[in-house]
């Protein structure tokens, strides 16, 4: 041990980035990029990847949590933890042209590091109760309703915004290093090498602890693991069972495909069920049998009984046409990109057949991964 310590010593370079700290480097660029490129620019239907993304990076939040005490000398938590007076220090000598060297994480490179995952951590935090009140998905959909969920969701998205503010400074400050300290700062996260001519290196440096982080790992991963799963089976807030309607299947799917009750409000349904010899141009007298138990039961699982995205969209109807849910401005705002001539095709044949992309029209809930375009 001790010819291998001289020989890092008197050698161009030692090893500062054990494997563990590259990987997880290199895989939370990977998540975080994947979960920028999904959340800001992909179509709605890919949420569900992008969500996968945020799970990701919670995981490796969680490995660098225990990895910070386990690791390595450089990867350890009290090996870069500095004074904000030490970080504005640091950054003054960069300014001179001075600034001293280090080996692991200098005090400006350690804020930063702290400033990037505790941002990541909220927008995980948030990403999730967002799925949960938002699209009723995922451990909290039980717990969280859709206004907390929306107002959540304008919190994630400036934490997203921040976090790129974050990653260009992080990027800077790397360039801003390797040019000052003639570094290839990059490549160091590569092979984990960087040169030195210091004795720096001694036997305080001690390896890394594999196999208490993944006991660790094991426990607290296991027992997180353990708790999403067990909360994802807490039904979701704001979705009543509802069961099928025989006689309103039977009647309104003679002539088109039933509409879900949370797609409009109880006053357009009564509306809708008072005047069926005037149904859009057609007459759809029933029996008053009939007619009241769809009245009943359209009333029942009206907009105003559903917490979900659809039915607190659709609450407000058209001024003009208050009985078409197209012409709500829930419906125009969510659909306006796109190109009209896709409600004319065969496969669709009209703007009211929400079967058509929607896959689970039927249960009102209206996910993003639902939707298939044809």
């Amino acid at each position: 041990m001790a010819k291998q310590i001289a020989q890092h010593q008197s050698g161009r370079s030692i090893l500062v980035w054990d494997l563990p700290t590259r990987l997880f480097h290199w895989l939370l660029v990977a998540a975080v990029t994947f979960a920028l490129l999904t959340g800001l620019f992909a179509p709605k239907w890919w949420v569900g990847r992008h969500i996968w993304a945020g799970y990701a990076i919670g995981a490796l939040l969680i490995f660098r949590a225990v990895w910070t005490v386990y690791g390595s000398h450089y990867s350890q938590l009290r090996n870069f933890r500095y004074s904000p007076r030490q970080a504005i220090q640091h950054l003054r000598a960069m300014q001179s042209g001075h600034p001293p060297h280090f080996l692991g994480h200098n005090p400006a490179g350690a804020m930063m590091i702290f400033a990037l995952i505790a941002t990541l951590s909220l927008i995980v935090v948030t990403g999730v109760l967002v799925q949960g009140g938002s699209i009723k998905q995922g451990p909290f959909a039980g717990f969280v309703s859709f206004a907390l969920g929306e107002d959540l969701r304008g919190l994630h998205q400036l934490l997203a915004f921040l976090l790129l503010g974050l990653i260009a400074t992080h990027l800077a400050g790397v360039l801003a290093g390797s040019w000052l300290f003639k570094e290839r700062l990059v490549s160091a996260m590569i092979d984990g090498k960087k040169p030195t001519a210091s004795p720096e290196y001694s036997l305080l440096h001690a390896a890394g602890q594999p196999v208490a982080a993944i006991l660790w790992l094991g426990g607290v991963g296991g027992a997180v693991a353990f708790a999403l799963v067990a909360l994802s089976h807490v039904p979701a807030l704001g979705l009543p069972a509802m069961p099928a309607d025989p006689v309103m299947t039977e009647e309104c799917g003679a002539c088109h495909h039933p509409f879900h009750p949370s797609l409009l409000p109880r006053a357009s349904w009564a509306a809708m069920m008072a005047d069926l010899g005037n149904h859009f141009g057609d007459d759809a007298t029933l029996p008053p049998a009939k007619r009241d138990e769809i009245a009943a039961y359209l009333e029942r699982y009206a907009a105003e009984a559903w917490d979900t995205n659809a039915a607190r969209r659709f609450l407000a109807v058209s001024a003009d046409q208050p009985l078409r849910i197209t012409a709500t401005p829930g419906w125009q705002r969510i659909h306006h990109r796109l190109d009209p001539a896709l409600f004319g095709r065969p496969t669709m044949r009209a703007k009211s057949n929400c079967i058509g992309c929607h896959s689970d029209a039927d249960t009102g809930r209206f996910d993003p991964q639902a939707i298939s375009i044809p």
